[in-house]
């Protein structure tokens, strides 16, 4: 049978696709000239391939043949590939698994000399006796690449434009083969395309630039939204103003100019008189009438105090005296008032000793002139301490006096140093006085309306003194004042209405004095005001609801008064209050509720009082509160274990009144507690083992009813937990 070699075309344009064996299709088809048989060669996904001669069968599971030589002995002539023999009857042929490649082509057909190449793209060439030959083993390797125009197409598969391509790729990049299924490709299919060792700096100077025009691009943008929002609020301003100019607007209001503050002020209007001339000096007093001192002339205090008047004063004295009436008694009287020189009063006696020697530049003369004159109505002779007093130094060295840095006195402070008499009004002369203190003393006379007009006085402290009549009505003209306590003296009458236009208040203590009548309600006006006393008067009414108004309020203290009714719910609004003390002051009835909204209360003494009712439940919200004295009033029911709440409670005192059942256990919870007296009440039953333990710690007095069995009543007071049982009845 004459055979006819049938070679694979080669498509240089699918090279690439021809080269992977794996997945390579092709058909082999070979017409025996006169037999009608055909031969069908199939390279399936995993080349298999089919050979159909007849009723002959040739099958290679993985390996694809080619370069089939149909000779007798059934044998092919691949080069390193041997096979097995063919028979075409009824036989079967198995080709050896393929190590290397296998050549395609006919030895008839080949021409010697000729490169042709396998799939995997090896040159080879057949020699002059037909044999097939690798051209890299035998003529070493070759450097020229493949050139498709020396191919002859034989050996090659034919291509079918129409055919689809052998393998897809997903969108992930992963080989598909035509179903889509994933094909499993080695581990080292890609080891030669990208090598581990692999690095292009290109690459990374391209990321690092993209993600630099990332930032800028974020950069800008954010640039530009601020912009847009600035402009926006430009826009929204204008609009605005627009608006307002639309509207009719009251011309604007200034706040009174403050000239300058108590540290920087000073006096404008330099009083100068003589510098640097002396006169006659003036002996120090010795209160013994002893003028043994023959150099200067005797005292002014020793010569009243002898004489009852001044007779002894130089000419030169006198003469400076009289230059310092013209030039500074203005500012002190006015123009009619006159001050004869032989004269005892405070005034005469000051004039004569800032006249007398070098008294008068050490300092500012109206100052000393004041102070001098304090110093002699206030009996300074007698004085406890008068350390620098009436001396040639400044006077911002006396003992009590305190300038600010341009040596000007803003406080003047002589408290408990045995000082006696009125309160002179030349002290209204230094303008730059803002604290006034004279307590603890023997002050007597009223107080002295002049002191109100004081342009910065913040401070009048008067209190533990022999004042009497009541607080002027000027005190409505101290624009600075903030403290004023005259407590402790002997001021009587009803207290002023204008006491509500000082608004710069922050301290009212007139307690422990006789004031009668009603408590203004004015004093609701006082917003600034943070402690406002007045126990112990004669105060008589109810309580005015306006002082619920007194945002600031810390501490209000009303014991020991004439008062009746209740406490106005309003106190519930004074959410600063600290210390609310009512004992003794006549007020009763029911406890508001609204009194447990006083989250800042410390201290809370209602006793003496005409309370009635139970004790609520809510004081248990109080847990600031360290004192509690309920004491003394007709308060009944059980004691509130909520009160337990209370963790800072020191002294807690509920005796005499009507309280029934047992302490409860929570108030084992008053780990502070140092005073705990319920004696005097309706209680019964066993003291619970948490209160007791307290008498362990800070709890030393904790006194209690002894148990009364007749009645009932009482406690059984062991020594380990009680530290003192009383036997009282009603």
């Amino acid at each position: 049978m004459a055979d006819q070699r049938s070679f694979r075309s080669y498509d240089t344009d699918a090279a690439d696709t021809f080269a992977n064996d794996t997945y390579d299709q092709s058909r082999y088809d070979r017409n025996a000239a006169g037999d009608g048989d055909q031969t069908h060669y199939t390279d399936g996904d995993y080349n298999s391939q089919q050979y159909d001669d007849g009723n002959s069968q040739y099958t290679d599971g993985e390996t694809e043949y080619t370069g089939y030589n149909d000779n007798d002995n059934g044998t092919y002539a691949d080069g390193s590939y041997a096979t097995e023999g063919y028979d075409e009857n009824d036989s079967e042929y198995e080709g050896s698994e393929a190590g290397e490649g296998s050549f395609y082509g006919s030895v008839e057909e080949a021409s010697v000399g000729e490169t042709y190449y396998d799939e995997n793209g090896r040159a080879y060439r057949y020699d002059e006796n037909n044999e097939a030959y690798w051209v890299d083993e035998r003529e070493g390797p070759q450097n020229d690449p493949y050139v498709p125009s020396n191919d002859t197409g034989m050996a090659m598969m034919a291509y079918d434009e129409n055919q689809p391509p052998p393998f897809d790729e997903d969108e992930d990049g992963e080989d598909m083969d035509r179903e889509g299924v994933p094909l499993n490709m080695p581990a080292d299919y890609y080891a030669d395309e990208y090598p581990d060792d692999y690095y292009d700096e290109d690459e990374e100077e391209r990321l690092r630039r993209a993600r630099r025009r990332r930032a800028w691009c974020c950069c800008l943008i954010l640039l530009c939204c601020l912009l847009i929002l600035i402009i926006l609020l430009i826009i929204f301003l204008l609009r605005l103003e627009d608006t307002d100019r639309d509207i009719d607007t009251n011309p604007p209001t200034f706040a009174p100019f403050e000239d300058m503050t108590d540290d920087d002020y000073f006096y404008d209007d330099d009083i100068i008189i003589a510098p640097g001339v002396v006169t006659s000096c003036m002996a120090p007093y010795d209160l013994n009438d002893d003028f043994t001192d023959h150099e200067c002339f005797p005292h002014v205090w020793d010569q009243c105090l002898r004489d009852k008047e001044v007779s002894v004063v130089p000419d030169d004295v006198a003469q400076m005296r009289q230059l310092i009436i013209e030039r500074m008694f203005d500012r002190f009287y006015d123009e009619n008032h006159t001050l004869p020189i032989e004269s005892c009063e405070p005034a005469n006696m000051a004039l004569i000793w800032l006249s007398s020697g070098d008294n008068r530049d050490a300092g500012e003369i109206r100052q000393r002139f004041a102070l001098s004159l304090f110093f002699f109505q206030m009996n300074g002779t007698i004085w406890d301490y008068t350390d620098a007093w009436m001396s040639d130094i400044n006077e911002c060295l006396w003992m009590g006096v305190q300038c600010n840095n341009r040596d000007t006195v803003n406080s003047l402070a002589v408290d408990t140093n045995n000082v006696y008499g009125p309160i002179p009004t030349e002290l209204i002369a230094m303008d730059g006085l803002a604290a006034l203190a004279i307590t603890r003393n023997h002050l007597t006379g009223t107080i002295p309306s002049e002191l109100f007009d004081m342009p910065r006085l913040r401070e009048l402290r008067l209190y533990a003194n022999r004042l009497t009549g009541t607080i002027p009505t000027e005190v409505a003209n101290a624009k600075s004042l903030e403290s004023l306590r005259v407590e402790t003296n002997f001021l009587a009458g009803t207290l002023c209405t204008e006491i509500g236009a000082v608004s710069t208040l922050t301290d009212l203590n007139i307690g422990f004095n006789d004031f009668i009548l009603r408590i203004p309600s004015e004093v609701g006006q006082l917003k600034r005001l943070k402690f406002f006393r007045v126990n112990s008067n004669s105060f008589s009414g109810r309580l005015p609801t306006e002082i619920g108004r007194m945002d600031s309020l810390q501490s209000l203290g009303l014991t020991e008064n004439l008062l009746f009714g209740s406490i106005p719910s309003y106190f519930g609004l004074l959410w600063n209050l600290r210390d609310l003390r009512v004992a003794g002051s006549g007020i009763g009835g029911f406890i508001p509720t609204e009194l447990s909204l006083l989250s800042n209360l410390v201290r809370l003494d209602m006793a003496y009082s005409n309370f009635r009712g139970t004790l609520m439940t809510e004081f248990g919200k109080l847990t600031n509160m360290f004192f509690f004295s309920i004491n003394d009033c007709n308060l009944e029911g059980p004691l509130p274990s909520e009160m337990g709440n209370m963790w800072n409670m020191t002294r807690l005192q509920i005796h005499n009144n009507y309280f029934s059942g047992t302490i409860p256990h929570t108030w084992g919870r008053f780990l502070q507690m140092e005073q705990f007296i319920t004696e005097g009440n309706e209680l019964t039953g066993s003291i619970p083992p948490e209160v007791c333990e307290l008498t362990k710690d800070y709890l030393k007095q904790f006194t209690v009813d002894c148990y009364d069995q007749r009645r009932g009543i009482g406690f059984d007071c062991a020594p380990q937990c009680c530290t003192l049982c009383r036997d009282v009845g009603r």
